[in-house]
């Protein structure tokens, strides 16, 4: 697909979030605990017979780790570059930078379009189910809506905070309500790496966007 084809669907993508009020990924997710002891997430309570079911007001959403074992820096380059025009149509509806949302990817997913985390978030942006279909993301494991999905909202939350990126990355993680709560980046372990490790992603892309640092 053409980046100019690309930037047309995305535009008509666009245009269908400004009706949907947004919800942050990591906002909704509900920690549940089997009969057996087995932690589960997700971002609707299952209510069956044996599980208590916590809402998570006291942690971070995990990313997809399970989407990085494994990979090679160059293997990660080449996941990267294959979505060169997907990131490059996010910047331009979004306003932000290619190095800040391929830093976010790379955390969230290391630019795996089909990445499913622990916390049941999708995608190479790390989507959950509730917040993609308030986005209009028809198909999380599209990687050019879930991108520009994921960027409109890492904007949103930008100018939320008055282009105070950490506390940007910090609603983006654990929902802008934490961050309310709190004044602040939370004190939730996942939460703190999180803002960590994007924050030394962009520096990285920043000084050499080719490269993709270990995290």
């Amino acid at each position: 697909m053409s980046r100019w084809v690309s930037l047309i669907t995305a535009v008509g993508f666009l245009s269908a979030l400004g009706t949907a009020s947004a919800v942050l990924a990591g906002e909704r997710v509900i920690k549940q605990r089997g009969a057996d002891g087995t932690v589960m997430f997700s971002d609707a309570p299952m209510n069956k017979s044996g599980q208590r079911v916590a809402y998570a007001s006291s942690y971070g959403r995990p990313p997809a780790t399970a989407s990085c074992q494994g990979q090679t820096e160059a293997k990660l380059q080449a996941r990267r570059q294959a979505l060169s025009d997907e990131f490059q149509v996010a910047a331009v509806l979004s306003g932000l930078s290619v190095e800040l949302l391929t830093a976010v990817a790379r955390v969230e997913s290391c630019f795996d379009p089909k990445a499913r985390s622990v916390a049941g978030a999708l995608g190479v942006m790390q989507l959950m189910p509730g917040t993609a279909k308030e986005l209009g993301v028809a198909n999380a494991f599209d990687a050019q809506s879930n991108i520009t999905g994921g960027a409109t909202y890492l904007a949103k939350m930008l100018k939320r905070h008055n282009g105070d990126l950490p506390l940007a990355l910090a609603s983006y993680n654990a929902g802008p309500g934490a961050v309310a709560k709190h004044g602040g980046i939370p004190p939730y372990p996942e939460t703190q790496r999180y803002v960590a490790k994007v924050t030394q992603q962009l520096a990285q892309n920043q000084d050499n966007p080719k490269l993709s640092s270990r995290l």
